[in-house]
């Protein structure tokens, strides 16, 4: 079933929910291509193989397909997904839309006049989110629009207008060859202060579709090549294990220093932070605890060992941190 809302076609959502995501929002997504994009419009890309344009169709399928099974917590969503498109000799970024509701389709309509310049010769160009994200390939993100400098976020008046208020936005990569495909946009009408939920449930989508997007704590552990990184967090587990069985601890972990791995507008000034996707972690050196050693020789641990991967630390703050300063790091 498709639906015309201000002549765009937008296919009723499809997905099954039951038990707790019965509660939760599907999206009606663009259901018939656009019209070829006029060569007259400035270019982003240069066309790199003659193959592209079957690879840009199979990634289109991917991202429509990803877009249909995603769910969110609130009723008034919007989300794009912006990707290169040939144009001549170059490429544009187009957008895929999914909606939660009618009114969104203003935002919509004014993203079709958006042009993101994104090749090496134009970074004093990256005068908006998706331009800077897809050359990033880092998220970015902000709990309210109205964060931003107006400079840096050219649509903030057109967003406000359809009451949007939250913005996420996420570099998508091809898992097979793990390249950039494109720039997943999402804004909200909450002014939600984490988005951890949000990002987990489109890695997930995309996932299905044989795509990829960072991940809520998702960092490398160690600056070393893969097999000596393997081998040094044996060696720490090996450790961990031993001290638990000596001392008959219940639980024994580590933890490092958060790198920052992405971006977030906060009192009008973008900004690097970790990946927690958090407010709370905005401006502060956080630690974390994911992907990196422990040992559970207690059962009864386990939901406390869960809850420690799921959040990170002020390093300023708590025995942790306050131990890693006292060693002068």
């Amino acid at each position: 079933m498709e639906m015309l809302w201000n002549k765009i076609y937008l296919e009723q959502p499809t997905v099954q929910l039951s038990g707790d995501s019965r509660y939760l929002t599907p999206l009606w997504v663009s259901g018939k291509q656009y019209e070829p994009l006029n060569p007259s419009q400035p270019v982003c890309f240069e066309l790199r193989t003659e193959r592209f344009y079957s690879y840009h169709r199979e990634i289109m399928y991917k991202r429509r397909a990803a877009l249909k099974i995603l769910t969110f917590r609130e009723q008034h969503v919007l989300v794009q997904f912006l990707s290169p498109r040939g144009v001549g000799k170059h490429q544009l970024l187009t957008t895929t839309l999914g909606v939660a509701s009618e009114e969104l389709c203003f935002y919509r309509r004014e993203s079709e006049h958006q042009t993101f310049l994104v090749d090496k010769y134009h970074e004093e160009e990256d005068v908006s989110p998706p331009a800077r994200v897809f050359r990033r390939g880092l998220p970015e993100w902000t709990s309210d629009i109205t964060e931003y400098e107006t400079k840096d976020f050219p649509q903030q008046d057109c967003a406000i207008c359809c009451k949007l208020h939250g913005y996420l936005a996420l570099p998508v990569f091809d898992s097979t060859t793990g390249s950039c495909v494109g720039v997943l946009e999402i804004l909200t009408s909450f002014k939600y202060m984490c988005y951890a939920f949000e990002v987990q449930q489109i890695r997930k989508a995309l996932q299905a579709e044989n795509l990829t997007s960072p991940q809520v704590f998702d960092y490398p552990t160690l600056k070393l090549p893969s097999e000596r990184k393997q081998t040094e967090l044996d060696k720490i587990l090996d450790i961990l294990k031993v001290v638990c069985d000596i001392h008959s601890l219940p639980l024994a972990q580590t933890w490092t220093v958060s790198p920052t791995s992405s971006y977030v507008s906060h009192n009008k000034v973008i900004e690097k932070t970790c990946s927690s996707f958090d407010t709370r972690c905005v401006g502060k050196v956080c630690m974390s605890t994911a992907a990196l050693p422990f040992h559970v020789r207690d059962l009864g641990m386990w939901h406390f060992r869960k809850a420690c991967g799921e959040q990170h630390l002020d390093k300023a703050r708590g025995f942790v941190g306050k131990t890693l300063l006292d060693r002068g790091s």
